[in-house]
């Protein structure tokens, strides 16, 4: 039996030195680890980790953050350790996200990225994601405009 290269589960308070330095390289104005702290914190906030085989050291490689409230998911924050991207570590992170949603009766779900970030739009329309908007001047950092994206979940 062949056993996958990555696999997927509840991120943790030990994986926040990991997320910590992805969170920096990835994003311009990266969160500080209270908020993740916070977040695992949260009911209605989930999130996962994408972690070598099981018989690694456990180093998360990538994350996903996403709040489930009112029927509705929003993704907050997606990363991967830069050398691993292009391995297919985001795709399998949205795919917990969406059976995640499945699994709690959500069928619809929207995230903001920017609009320069084609990598990352790309992924999410692999996932499902379509462009429904834009949110001008979204980011504090750049003045950039996000685009909203949103993404149906089909049930079973």
């Amino acid at each position: 039996m062949k056993e996958e290269p990555f696999y997927i589960r509840p991120a943790t308070e030990n994986d926040l030195d990991a997320i910590d330095a992805m969170e920096g390289e990835s994003f311009l104005s990266p969160w500080p680890r209270d908020i993740f702290r916070k977040e695992m914190q949260l009911s209605f906030s989930r999130s996962f980790a994408a972690a070598e085989n099981k018989s690694a050291d456990n180093i998360p490689v990538g994350y996903i953050f996403f709040w489930i409230i009112d029927q509705e998911m929003q993704l907050h924050r997606l990363a991967v350790k830069k050398t691993r991207q292009r391995q297919g570590i985001g795709s399998l992170l949205l795919q917990e996200m969406i059976n995640t949603c499945r699994s709690e009766g959500i069928t619809d779900g929207f995230l903001e990225v920017r609009a320069s970030n084609q990598n990352a739009i790309n992924l999410y329309q692999k996932a499902g994601f379509t462009v429904a908007g834009v949110r001008k001047g979204y980011y504090d950092d750049t003045r950039e405009d996000a685009l909203i994206m949103k993404c149906t979940v089909k049930q079973p």
